[in-house]
């Protein structure tokens, strides 16, 4: 596993954002699954599904711990 950080946006216009960590599950038809864990229940997860356009130095690999920008729904 690499000690390399990447970093990918999930927001749109002005709506207030929060950056969470995650692990790269797999990478499959131009999209990056990122798995993060549930905002609300700290032992479950969910699947982000970031588009590789949004990694701006080169596509993580398998494995790899990255954060992402999601909308803060609090």
């Amino acid at each position: 596993m690499s000690g390399h950080k990447h970093e990918a946006s999930l927001h749109g216009g002005g709506k207030k954002k929060k950056r969470v960590k995650g692990w790269v599950d797999r990478v499959t038809g131009g999209i990056v699954v990122v798995v993060i864990k549930h905002p609300d229940d700290p032992d479950a997860t969910v699947e982000i599904y970031v588009p590789v356009e949004k990694f701006k130095k080169r596509t993580p690999k398998e494995g790899e711990y990255i954060s992402v920008e999601i909308e803060d729904n609090s």
